[in-house]
């Protein structure tokens, strides 16, 4: 963290309502206690999208992040504090894959065990960095019967259980990419961000509007799965009819309720933007035409919702790339549609 940042943020926290629970201090605080066991991914300017846009776009590149996704940042954090009064504290999580590649890997690095439930359609290439990691691997028909099997086995034998968004250990970990930003790009007006169950972009807007409250924040979801995007466009938590799964399996999920990122996504995101599956084939396309970088689906959400936003000027823009772990098999099927 920068010098000037810290106090910066400091002094807008100050400022803040007191009932505010996640705060730019507990980001702070995660990043510097997950630091030892991550990369700060570089930013990295692209010529061709700026010059398309006429202002300056640069691709923040969580998919050169450990395990190839910015999964391991809630992840690490959530174990090292529960580990911190619970040495021996055992850890178990539902996930499509991604979210188990990141707890798979934060158990290992920090010497604790992971039980991760997954559908038996997740991906080969997934299931395969899971088990390099060590944990132990069940399976289920679907995710939410995985979700349903592991809540249930939490309970029964003291399991942490960790949510891939619903937990605030995940939302200031995820955090820690805007604070990363900022020191690269103090200038920073807007930044893009693929949406599930919001725990990556609630936790970045806590920090992106302490430091700027100007800042454009732009959360970007399926139009078959738009459920947040519904909720923001109505003020309030909706009932979400006809949601249908997209190829972007890790955005656009069918969340609760009791949404713990909900009250920092209605008051900090400025708008969503909907996406097609074609136009998602369409950004994964252009990356790797482009930047010879392989994008999973929901990882090209930004770039699809910036093409869709010119010729709206948006100044200097950050698109949050957020994972590569897409098997070729699959994104070969992918971006031959």
């Amino acid at each position: 963290m920068t010098d000037t940042l810290t106090p910066a943020l400091s002094r807008r926290e100050r400022e803040l309502a007191p009932e505010q629970e996640l705060l730019p201090s507990h980001v702070i605080a995660a990043r510097r206690g997950i630091a030892p066991y991550l990369r700060h991914t570089p930013l990295e300017p692209n010529t061709s999208l700026s010059k398309l846009a006429g202002f300056p776009v640069l691709l923040k590149l969580e998919n050169l992040q450990v395990t190839g996704s910015f999964k391991p940042r809630g992840s690490l954090h959530k174990v090292l504090s529960v580990r911190a009064s619970r040495p021996d504290a055992e850890f178990i999580a539902p996930t499509a894959g991604g979210h188990g590649i990141g707890l798979a890997y934060a158990a290992a690095t920090l010497g604790a065990k992971a039980h991760i439930y997954l559908p038996r359609s997740a991906d080969p290439d997934k299931l395969r960095m899971i088990q390099e990691y060590g944990a132990h691997l069940e399976y289920f028909d679907s995710v939410p019967l995985a979700r349903e099997a592991a809540r249930r086995v939490a309970a029964e034998r003291g399991y942490t259980f960790l949510s891939a968004y619903n937990d605030r250990h995940m939302m200031e970990g995820g955090g820690t990419v805007a604070l990363e930003i900022l020191e690269d790009c103090p200038q920073v007006e807007t930044v893009l961000v693929g949406v599930g169950g919001g725990g990556l972009l609630a936790g970045m807007s806590v920090v992106l509007k302490a430091a700027n409250p100007r800042i454009r924040l732009i959360g970007v979801q399926p139009e078959t799965s738009a459920v947040l995007a519904q909720w923001h466009r109505e003020g309030q938590p909706v009932d979400v009819p006809n949601v249908r799964p997209s190829i972007a399996e890790g955005i656009g999920a069918q969340v609760e309720k009791e949404l713990l990122p909900w009250p920092y996504l209605k008051r900090n995101v400025d708008e969503f933007v909907l996406v097609s599956d074609d136009e998602l084939r369409e950004a994964m396309r252009w990356c790797v035409t482009d930047t010879k970088y392989i994008l999973e689906p929901s990882a090209a959400a930004g770039l699809a919702a910036l093409r869709k936003l010119l010729p709206r000027t948006l100044g200097p823009t950050v698109v949050v790339l957020t994972g590569r772990n897409v098997s070729w098999r699959r994104f070969e099927e992918l971006v031959r549609g």
